[in-house]
């Protein structure tokens, strides 16, 4: 292995020193000159290739450190598997590496490619050609067979390279350099082992707000969570939320690749479809809806009515010309077509005849196209004399497909790809909770369950929970003992449901593959009391058969409530071994394929997320059919949902919650019954937010003022806070005149990773009075402030307290050091640095202040 990837780094012309190691003492290798021990190299060493058996690794990375090598690549691999390079002894290797300051790419990883640098520091058989998109993966194998696929097809990248069993350095760390590279364009993503899902959407978010990121992802096990059965829900939801576009195939790496390098901006997400022929047009409209594709709204111009055939069967999209349509005409008809303000995309489909010229066509479209500020895609059908109109635009590097399926399914991928960039930037609305969350309750109930060494809570604390969260239940009455539960009950409990209350089934998800077969240990419509004490007898003859070793913990009477328009949907929390705490949300009831119908979500949800969450559903498309208030009833919905992501933020040992929800047109959604287990903590995949940083304040003037980090929800105050300040002040904070911001940029100003940058905001009754906002280089162990207060509270020591919170939040991150680039003429700015001790220099007309912890 060690002499391929010296043959490679020759091949591939790298400019640099290299040498060899080998015990055996060869004169040279390769034309590189051998040594048999690290010592022997006088000069510095940037890069160690480790092609060793696993078991002498360790004494390697050693004489490493001894030697002062910061990095190295453990490119072993099918040896190490046969030696059993096991988990633990990547902790071994890791632990050593981390003792002697050295960075570990591996084991069993391909190595590195970078074209640009001619270094092909891999056993790979093929060179990289150069290009500007950089792949990173976990599998060798894979990524050889790839670079050869890719190789084949002229496909060039920036860089090229493999972490197998990931050490130490992960793809996250990958994608964090990558995003800070000006010369990469697009980032390819092969995931096989998540082990850090926190860390690694926190890098994909960040990626994917500069650089088009796919990714594909592969399990190595089936473990899936309580719950789902379907863990590519999952994978897309996560996928999402990162702004990442997600892709099944290598052949869909590639293509979604090149679709979204050649696209222009979507911005509605819907199709019009264009033809010179009806059978086609229809196709690609049938396709589309097959595959949950919307179509542009119907032209509302008369010209355009006029100017296409079959309007009445096609109800103006797709838009049929006739057969013998020009160029002309084509662009005539999109140019108007353009006008509808509420257009997505265009497709453009042209079929081959006697009186239309394919090559025509394409020439007068070539120059529309380039200057339309719509997406267009272009499909012309046929083979031998559409050949040069596909040439045309392939040469212009124009969408242009085969058949109308691959047009669409163009579409459909840069639809989805828009659904992720917008989720990243919607901003929430602020009415998603409308009530503060009895806290304490709930950790009471839930440190009582573990003082009893429980892992699941009881009928009344699984209510205790629910109420705590703002759910409203149905009336129920519980008790131990069954005849003291009868003397309770009065009129208002008939017709009653009862229920035997067990151990079994106290836990959520207490059920096998088809929840409607389950047996529910419930008697309904239960007329009085004597009713009552059959159903009893019953109940547990029922149990002693089906459950017999389940401890009974007693009995439960509802009132009913079911009618016959009533809903059930079903709702909650589960969690994944990778992803971590998830919100699932479908149609509920004894008749619903819940599994079948449920959807996931990441925490934390806010109202947004909720919406889209429940949308996604069948349950919603009948509480669109059969609801009489569905802003008040989805409201409601939306609210449970984000109440249990906050659920399970604020206790992170819920491992389940399940809850049975009732919809009825007379009155609210209520609980009919709901379950819930205990298990570790488990920190959600996105960073929740940090309430703990919130903190009041006195300002000089005596008003109580609240600086906290900023959330989503401040976007539009954020607006009003920069419309409080002149030009000049805006310039003094942005180094250049400004006045206008637009939602993109104030959605990624005020929706932040936490665990990247940090906004904290002062606010005075709701109104923002101050904002430092922060960026972590994590590389350099510094942060970099930029501060701003409106011209209301200056002078009220608004700055000063902003910057202590600096000081202090550093502090708990152990960050050695503090700067700001400063205008030299920002005399405020500079005075408050100098208060707090800062350094001053000079570089290229900006001031640096600089604070050393």
């Amino acid at each position: 292995m060690g002499g391929l990837v010296l043959q490679n780094l020759k091949s591939s012309s790298f400019e640099h020193d290299v040498f060899a190691v080998n015990l055996k003492g060869y004169p040279s290798v390769f034309g590189y000159p051998c040594v048999r021990y690290l010592r022997e190299i006088s000069a510095p060493v940037d890069l160690a290739v480790i092609c060793v058996p696993p078991e002498v690794i360790p004494r390697v990375l050693r004489q490493m450190g001894r030697h002062g090598i910061k990095a190295a690549l453990i490119l072993t691999g099918g040896l190490a598997r046969q030696l059993n390079f096991s988990p633990a002894n990547n902790l071994k290797i890791a632990k050593i590496a981390k003792d002697e300051g050295i960075r570990l790419m591996g084991p069993n990883c391909l190595g590195i490619l970078v074209p640009e640098h001619h270094m092909n520091a891999s056993y790979t058989h093929i060179d990289a050609l150069p290009g500007s998109s950089a792949y990173v993966g976990h599998s060798a194998a894979l990524g050889g067979a790839l670079l050869d696929w890719a190789g084949a097809r002229g496909i060039g990248f920036s860089h090229f390279l493999t972490l197998g069993a990931s050490a130490d350095i992960r793809i996250s760390d990958v994608v964090d350099y990558l995003a800070s590279d000006r010369r990469v364009k697009a980032i390819l993503i092969h995931l096989e082992q998540i082990r850090d899902a926190n860390r690694l959407l926190t890098a994909l978010r960040a990626a994917s707000r500069s650089k088009k990121v796919l990714a594909i992802r592969t399990h190595s096990k089936d473990a899936l969570p309580n719950g789902v059965t379907d863990v590519g829900k999952i994978d897309s939801e996560f996928f999402s939320r990162a702004g990442v576009l997600q892709v099944d195939t290598i052949d869909g790496l590639f293509s979604g690749l090149e679709i979204l390098s050649r696209s222009k901006p979507l911005y509605y997400r819907n199709l019009a479809i264009v033809s010179n022929g009806l059978g086609t047009a229809m196709l690609a409209r049938q396709y589309l809806l097959a595959n949950n594709g919307d179509l542009a709204p119907a032209p509302k111009s008369e010209r355009l009515k006029q100017d296409s055939w079959y309007s009445s069967e096609t109800r103006g999209n797709p838009a049929i010309l006739p057969p013998q349509a020009s160029g002309e005409d084509y662009v005539s008809f999109m140019k108007e077509l353009e006008k509808e303000p509420s257009l997505g995309a265009m497709l453009v489909i042209h079929s081959p005849n006697r009186r239309s010229n394919s090559s025509e066509v394409a020439q007068a479209l070539l120059k529309y196209i380039k200057r339309s500020r719509r997406l267009v895609l272009t499909c012309f059908l046929g083979g031998l004399t559409t050949q040069d109109a596909r040439k045309s635009f392939d040469g212009s590097g124009l969408l242009n497909f085969d058949s109308p399926t691959d047009a669409v399914n163009a579409f459909l991928t840069l639809a989805q790809h828009t659904a992720a960039q917008e989720a990243l930037r919607e901003t929430p609305t602020t009415d998603a909770l409308d009530f503060i969350p009895d806290r304490a309750q709930a950790k009471r109930v839930i440190y009582q369950a573990r003082q009893e060494r429980r892992s699941y809570l009881t009928w009344p604390e699984s209510r205790y929970l629910l109420r705590a969260y703002g759910f409203k239940l149905v009336d129920s009455t519980f008790d131990t003992d069954f005849d003291r539960l009868l003397n309770r009950l009065t009129p208002r409990y008939f017709p009653a449901a009862l229920r035997i209350v067990h151990e079994t089934y106290s836990y959520p998800f207490a059920y096998q593959s088809i929840p409607a077969a389950r047996w529910r240990g419930a008697k309904i419509e239960l007329p009085d009391v004597a009713a009552l004490n059959v159903a009893h007898e019953e109940l547990l003859a029922e149990k002693k058969h089906r459950l017999p070793d389940s401890k009974i913990l007693g009995w439960a009477v509802q009132p009913m409530r079911r009618k016959v328009d009533a809903l059930q949907f079903s709702l909650g929390i589960t969690r994944d071994e990778t992803y971590g705490p998830l919100i699932f949300f479908g149609e509920g009831g004894s008749h619903a394929d819940m599994l079948a119908d449920r959807q996931v979500a990441l925490v934390p949800l806010n109202s947004s997320l909720a919406k889209q969450l429940i949308q996604k559903t069948h349950g919603y498309a009948v509480l669109l059919e059969r609801s009489n208030d569905l802003d008040n009833d989805l409201k409601i919905l939306i609210q449970y949902c984000v109440a249990l992501s906050q659920m399970v933020i604020d206790n992170p040992r819920l491992a389940g919650v399940e809850v049975n929800l009732l919809l009825q047109n007379d009155d609210i959604p209520i609980v009919l019954g709901a379950a819930a287990s205990l298990g570790e903590k488990v920190r959600p995949a996105l960073n929740p937010y940090p309430a703990e940083l919130e903190e009041h304040v006195t300002l000089k003037n005596g008003a109580d003022v609240l600086i906290r980090p900023i959330m989503g929800e401040d976007e539009p105050e954020l607006k009003a806070f920069f419309a409080r300040f002149d030009s000049e002040a805006l310039r003094l904070r942005f180094f250049y005149s400004r006045l206008k911001f637009e939602h993109l940029e104030l959605a990624y100003m005020s929706q932040i990773d936490y665990r990247r940058e940090m906004v904290f905001v002062a606010m005075d009754q709701g109104q923002m009075i101050g904002e430092m906002r922060l960026w972590w280089d994590i590389n350099r162990n510094e942060i970099e402030f930029a501060i701003m207060v409106a011209p209301v509270a200056q002078g009220t020591g608004v700055a000063s307290l902003l910057m202590e919170k600096t000081f202090r939040y550093a502090k708990s991150l152990h960050v050695r050091t503090i700067i700001a680039d400063v205008l030299p003429e920002n005399t405020a700015m500079l005075g408050l640095a100098e208060r707090f001790g800062f350094e001053k220099m000079m570089e290229d007309d900006i001031m640096k202040v600089v604070k050393h912890l």
